[in-house]
């Protein structure tokens, strides 16, 4: 199976652990994956899992009802004790709001009161009033009163503000980005047996990023953080066996571990597994356990996986269920995903016809940078039909198409045809447009 790495950067909550973005080896385009996140103790993060997301989760509003008298008898009492402003009582109370545990779910009423028990020193409340302003939860995004509050929080020594400083200097939010005062930061938290801020430390030293890259350290921290079964160090052991990186490339042993990683729910891993099993690639050809992993990896939201079974289906002649996935790859930002969306709605296979809608897609994909969307983008504004005819534009997309890395084999066919169509002045502007997108401005 051959390997991608992607780093785990993921802000964690004193009840809730939320993620950040995958932060690929320095891709922009490269795909994301996306967990749904899950509550954990900001105080300890021992066993917790790994949840990560292109895009900021927030659990649904829910109303959990006390079960039993004594229970009911408990929050009422430690209501009252934060309304008389025991700090204990207050972020308690702010806990419960903002998991939705004996009221309704209330993001701005958590806020509210873990202000209350921050102020008094309380270190969680800190942590998880940071976490708030950092996601915008129940308060405006403020990357620096995040800083303000996570910094108080580990300055008493939890490893989820010290981990979550780490992401906030890593990413640059509200702060100029520092890799060495991130690793600062993971470093505390891995001192306190932080599996994500091992593998993270892990990750910094295999690509170099605020220390000089040393594979043989970046081993280290990997396998402290896989010695607590984390699926993404296991990960990362498995890349470095497959590449060759500080240790003899093994294939068998890069492959023992992807397996180890996917079972522990890595959605890359899972993802590999499934194309080895569907190509035979180390492992017998097995179609089904194929789909099996592939599925596993799309529904932890990984848009390339989303976008491979929107493929097999859609060889299997199953329409409905390739949109089904390619409408999920296309929401994450999967220019594939958005292109095989805009040919359904052209076609009419799996979804209903909608000229309009093919277009939109088409145009999505184009700016992500798809070649095939780009030549179709072209051929629309030639055809003038659902856009207005442009042929400068057209000629345009059809040029950037037959100019990109894997062009499709007729675009310079048919940027060419267009050329001899077009006078000086226009030709002039089209290009002048094609150089533009050479250097990341959009054609308009």
């Amino acid at each position: 199976m051959s390997s991608r790495t992607y780093a785990r950067l993921n802000s964690k909550s004193a009840v809730s652990r939320a993620g950040e973005h995958a932060m690929n080896a320095g891709l922009r385009r490269s795909a994301l994956i996306v967990i749904v996140g899950l509550f954990s103790g900001c105080a300890s993060t021992n066993g917790a899992p790994h949840v990560e997301s292109g895009s900021r989760w927030t659990p649904a509003p829910r109303v959990i009802l006390p079960t039993t008298a004594q229970e009911h008898a408990k929050f009422v009492t430690v209501h009252a004790a934060a309304v008389h402003g025991d700090a204990a009582a207050e972020f308690t109370v702010g806990s419960d709001y903002l998991r939705g545990v004996n009221v309704t779910q209330d993001d701005k009423k958590a806020a509210v009161w873990f202000r209350k028990a921050a102020v008094q020193g309380v270190g969680p409340a800190q942590c998880d009033l940071g976490y708030l302003y950092e996601h915008g939860r129940g308060v405006a995004r403020d990357y620096r009163k995040a800083v303000k509050w996570y910094g108080k929080a580990a300055a008493q020594g939890l490893a989820n503000s010290q981990y979550n400083l780490g992401l906030i200097y890593a990413h640059g939010y509200g702060v100029p980005r520092n890799y060495r005062v991130a690793l600062k930061w993971f470093r505390a938290s891995a001192a306190q047996d932080d599996a994500d801020a091992q593998a993270l430390i892990g990750f910094f030293y295999r690509k170099g990023l605020g220390v000089p890259r040393d594979y043989h350290k970046a081993l280290l921290w990997f396998h402290k953080a896989a010695a607590q079964g984390d699926a993404y160090a296991e990960q990362n052991i498995g890349a470095l066996y497959d590449a060759g990186e500080g240790v003899a490339q093994n294939t068998s042993e890069a492959d023992r571990w992807f397996r180890r990683a996917a079972r522990g729910g890595d959605a890359l891993s899972q993802a590999m597994l499934g194309l080895a099993y569907l190509q035979g690639q180390g492992v017998p050809q097995d179609p089904a356990r194929g789909v099996f992993w592939m599925r596993q990896a799309a529904l932890r939201g990984y848009s390339t996986a989303e976008d491979m079974l929107g493929d097999i289906y859609r060889r299997e002649g199953n329409d409905a269920r390739a949109v089904k996935w390619y409408r999920r790859a296309a929401a994450a930002g999967n220019p594939r995903g958005e292109y095989y969306l805009a040919d359904a709605y052209q076609t009419g296979k799996g979804a209903p016809q909608n000229q309009r809608a093919a277009v939109a897609w088409l145009h999505k994909a184009a700016i992500a940078g798809e070649p095939q969307a780009e030549l179709l983008l072209g051929v629309q504004y030639m055809a003038g039909r659902v856009v207005e005819k442009n042929i400068e534009l057209g000629y345009a997309w059809v040029a950037v198409s037959a100019e990109s890395a894997q062009p499709p084999a007729y675009a310079p066919l048919v940027r060419d045809a267009i050329a001899k169509h077009m006078s000086p002045a226009q030709l002039a502007q089209a290009n002048k447009w094609v150089r533009a997108w050479k250097v990341g401005r959009d054609i308009n």
